[in-house]
């Protein structure tokens, strides 16, 4: 959103100012202010998936529907889980180790091999056992970096929408001034705005329904291996009943943002 509100007023401004000096200015002050919303939508969107992508490879131990769609995919699955690895330790404080993807990797070999059953028996454990620390790690690095981060950014947004559009309403009353028309601009600018405002409070929910969510699972990993350990389990924790709860709301939330960012879409007022 931050960065097509930037892109947005660029384009007005490149297209109503004269001065070449002043424009190749926007464009590098916005470049500049792009990588850095990058960065942290990096961070948050690269632990968000490699957290699902392995929560949807335990559930294919799990459920043998899972375990018959995920086959159609295995492949494709592990050359992304591995790039998303090699992405998060480029940055991340604490790495995730090889011993995941080695896992992976033997797992997803044996896939379309043996039956759910045989699969459980050799993997279900150690499925827990080796992603417990490391994802432990990557929630409490969201919880305590990317989520602060995230917020800090999300507390500045309604001003900086205001103070952008703003900025875009003066630069194009001084094109108008000039004897120019500028009507295309109002049309097609001004219900982006509007949309992006109904957009922030989509945003703040999916922030706090993240944060939960990673720290059920962070709470809830721990709890799951112990269950998975008895020799006789018996219902499953709380805990875990606790982190399915959050992570439906996390997906019910993401769902309302992508349906508004998709009607956006759909009228051509997002590019």
């Amino acid at each position: 959103m931050k960065a097509e509100s930037q892109t947005l007023q660029l384009n007005a401004i490149l297209a109503t100012n004269d001065s070449t000096k002043e424009s190749i200015q926007f464009l590098k002050h916005d470049y500049d202010e792009k990588i850095k919303f990058l960065e942290i939508a990096d961070g948050y969107s690269t632990s968000y998936q490699i957290v699902e992508k392995y929560a949807s490879l335990v559930l294919c131990l799990l459920d043998d529907s899972y375990l018959k769609e995920f086959n159609k995919s295995k492949d494709a699955w592990q050359t992304n889980f591995t790039g998303l690895i090699q992405k998060y330790n480029q940055v991340a404080v604490t790495k995730i180790p090889p011993s995941i993807g080695s896992f992976t990797s033997s797992l997803i070999n044996e896939l379309g091999q043996l039956k759910i059953g045989q699969l459980q028996k050799k993997y279900l454990r150690n499925a827990i056992q080796v992603a417990r620390v490391p994802f432990e790690n990557i929630c409490e690095d969201f919880i305590l970096l990317d989520s602060l981060r995230l917020k800090s950014e999300l507390s500045n947004l309604p001003d900086y929408l205001d103070n952008n559009y703003a900025n875009f309403l003066e630069n194009i009353r001084a094109y108008e001034r000039q004897g120019n028309n500028p009507y295309n601009y109002y049309k097609e600018y001004s219900p982006i705005y509007s949309g992006w405002l109904s957009q922030i409070n989509e945003l703040n929910a999916l922030s706090t329904a993240a944060v939960q969510a990673f720290r059920s699972l962070k709470e809830g990993f721990g709890k799951l291996e112990e269950y998975i350990n008895e020799s006789k389990p018996g219902p499953p924790p709380h805990e875990i009943a606790v982190l399915m709860k959050d992570y439906r709301a996390l997906m019910e939330t993401y769902g309302r943002f992508q349906r508004q960012r998709e009607m956006l879409m759909a009228s051509s007022l997002l590019k």
